[in-house]
C-alpha cells in the first residue's frame, strides 16, 4: 500500500505571489501532477493542513479549482493557518474526505492500513497545536477498536521536538499526552505530520514520528539555540509512505524540474 502526503502549499487568492515570490498555484498543481502521474499510483494522498494561507473562502475556493480533475482518493485535515468553518465549506463537494465539527478527524477503514487523521489546530491565529482531553479520548477510542490492524495516524503539528527552535515553539503542546495514548497501541507504525516545512524523523512513543516538508518555502538547517524564525525558497516537496506488510518505509521526493 502506498500513501502520499501533501503539506503546506498555503493556496492564496489566484495567480497570487507569497513572501519570496512563492507562486503557489503553479507549486501545488506540479505536485499534483507529479503525485498522480507516479506508477503505482499511490493509494491514497493526505493533505496535512496549511491549505490556505489565510483561511479565507476565495483562497478555498481557489483549492477546490487546483483538486478538480485530480482522481486519486484523498483526505484532509487543518492546519493553524486553516479556519474550520472556511476549511468544511472550502472542501464540501469535492470528494476530499474531511470529518465533522467541532474537531475535524476522521477514519478511513476501507484500506489494508487503517488512517486516522486527528485535528491539532488550536484557536484560530495560534500558531501551536493543541490536542485537549476530549480529541485524544476519540482517539484512543478509535485505536481501540481494532487493535490487531495496523495503523497510521496523520496531524499537522508534529507531537515531538525538533530541535528547530521557531517550528519547536509551535510544536503540538500537547505532545506528551499524545505519546501515552500512542505508546498504549503497538497497532501505530507511523505518526505523520507537517507544520515544521522540513523533513524530519525519530523514534517516537514507540513508533516512527515524521515530518513532511512542505510545497511552499523551506525552514533552514538552524539548530542554533537563539535561531530566528526565518524561510528559504525550496523546491515543492511530499511524500511517500510504502506499507511493505511490516512497516512503513518513507520516501521524500522534491520536484526537480521546478523554477
Amino acid at each position: 500500500m502506498l500513501i502520499a502526503q501533501i503539506s503546506d502549499p498555503h493556496l492564496s487568492a489566484p495567480g497570487a505571489e507569497l513572501y519570496g515570490g512563492y507562486a503557489p498555484d503553479s507549486a501545488f498543481a506540479d505536485v499534483l501532477e507529479r503525485v498522480a502521474a507516479l506508477r503505482p499510483r499511490p493509494d491514497f494522498v493526505w493533505l496535512t493542513g496549511d491549505l490556505v494561507e489565510n483561511g479565507r473562502r476565495e483562497e478555498y475556493a481557489n483549492l477546490r479549482t487546483r483538486l478538480a480533475g485530480f482522481d486519486l482518493p484523498m483526505a484532509a485535515i487543518p492546519g493553524n493557518h486553516d479556519r474550520r468553518a472556511a476549511f468544511v465549506e472550502g472542501l464540501a463537494g469535492t470528494g476530499v474526505r474531511i470529518g465533522t465539527e467541532p474537531f475535524l478527524h476522521l477514519a478511513v477503514d476501507d484500506l489494508p492500513v487503517r488512517m486516522i487523521g486527528l485535528d491539532s489546530k488550536g484557536a484560530d491565529g495560534e500558531g501551536a497545536g493543541r490536542l485537549s482531553p476530549e480529541r485524544l479520548h476519540w482517539l484512543a477510542a478509535r485505536l481501540g477498536e481494532e487493535p490487531g490492524r495496523p495503523t497510521a495516524v496523520f496531524l499537522h503539528h508534529p507531537p515531538f521536538r525538533t530541535g528547530l527552535p521557531a517550528p519547536d515553539a509551535s510544536r503540538c503542546l500537547d505532545g506528551d499526552a499524545l505519546a501515552v495514548v500512542i505508546a498504549r497501541h503497538p497497532n501505530v507504525r507511523l505518526v505523520a505530520a507537517g507544520h515544521v516545512h522540513r523533513a524530519v524523523h525519530a523514534p517516537w512513543a514507540g513508533t516512527i514520528a515524521s515530518v513532511c516538508p512542505s510545497v511552499a518555502w523551506a525552514t533552514p538547517l538552524d539548530l542554533a539555540p537563539d535561531a530566528k524564525p526565518r524561510l528559504e525558497a525550496q523546491n515543492p516537496a511530499f511524500q511517500l509512505h510504502l506499507w511493505t506488510g511490516g512497516v512503513f518505509v518513507t520516501h521524500t521526493e522534491f520536484l526537480a524540474d521546478f523554477s
